[in-house]
């Protein structure tokens, strides 16, 4: 553990980008879940996340970086919010308590800005991490499940569904009315913007009966990870979630299914999640600091 007067801390640059990459891999190394993302990866998750290197705020020993806050600028309810796309401190220099000296370095040049909000998410189990959120002045918004399972375990029967349904792409996805059939707001990284931002393949699935639209899906055909899945409140419970995903899964062409961050209030979705065998396997806590 190094001295706490050993340390500088400075916002980041674009040419500081690439040492963030290699920070963010080692500090994330010995993680509750392992992170491991190639830099192509690294790019689209600033891109999807809003990402501005400007107000990502480093901690360095030395000319060494070794400590972070990867800070995301948008809008949350309407409201100007601050996104903490990732923290992290190398493991030999943890203790110091960098995180809040990173937090009390940055809130001021967002309050400046007129950031009025900050928004991130914590595993849960991760007590460090979120007594130090707590102590900071964040707050619990909502649980959040991740769900994954290979596809092959998945049960999505063949059978046609209730209605007689056509799935096609989606020309022009139009997100006024999808908004329309969800319960729940979904997590920074699964909003209409962050998913339309994000440079990697994307495709939004429409699900009509009798000509009218009553279910979308949209998700990344690379990795498969799903962003949003939902059914008009009339139709479900008629097989159109399980022909949406069978339709993912032959486009995307990947062993595994993917969704992060969905609202555990979000009954619904939960239970067909887990009807259809999609796994829950790691809950976080959404948490949100007003400035």
């Amino acid at each position: 553990m190094q001295t706490q007067a050993s340390y500088t801390f400075s916002f980041l640059r674009e040419h500081d980008v690439p040492a963030l990459y290699d920070t963010f891999l080692a500090a994330f190394a010995d993680y509750v879940i392992p992170i491991k993302v190639s830099r192509e990866e690294f790019a689209m998750k600033f891109k999807r996340e809003g990402v501005e290197p400007t107000f990502c705020a480093g901690a360095f020993y030395g000319e060494q970086l070794v400590g972070f806050i990867i800070t995301g600028l948008g809008e949350w309810q309407g409201i100007p919010t601050a996104y903490n796309a990732g923290t992290g401190v190398l493991p030999e220099h943890r203790g110091n308590q960098l995180t809040k000296r990173l937090y009390a370095f940055l809130l001021p040049k967002l309050r400046e800005s007129g950031v009025e909000q900050c928004l991130l998410e914590v595993i849960k189990g991760n007590a460090a991490a979120f007594k130090v959120y707590r102590s900071i002045g964040f707050g619990v918004v909502r649980t959040l499940e991740c769900y994954r399972s290979p596809v092959r375990e998945l049960l999505l029967s063949s059978e046609e569904p209730a209605l007689t349904v056509v799935i096609r792409p989606a020309a022009t996805p139009d997100w006024k009315t999808y908004t329309c059939f969800c319960d729940i707001r979904p997590s920074w990284q699964n909003t209409k913007e962050a998913f339309c931002k994000n440079p990697d393949q994307k495709l939004v699935l429409e699900a009509y009966a009798a000509e009218q639209l009553v279910g979308y899906v949209a998700f990344f055909p690379r990795t498969g990870a799903i962003a949003q899945l939902a059914v008009h409140p009339d139709n479900r419970t008629q097989g159109i979630a399980k022909a949406l995903l069978r339709e993912v899964i032959k486009r995307a062409r990947v062993s595994a299914l993917l969704l992060l961050n969905i609202d555990q209030t979000n009954a619904a979705l939960a239970t067909f999640l887990e009807r259809v065998h999609l796994k829950r396997f790691l809950t976080q806590h959404e948490m949100l600091l007003r400035l």
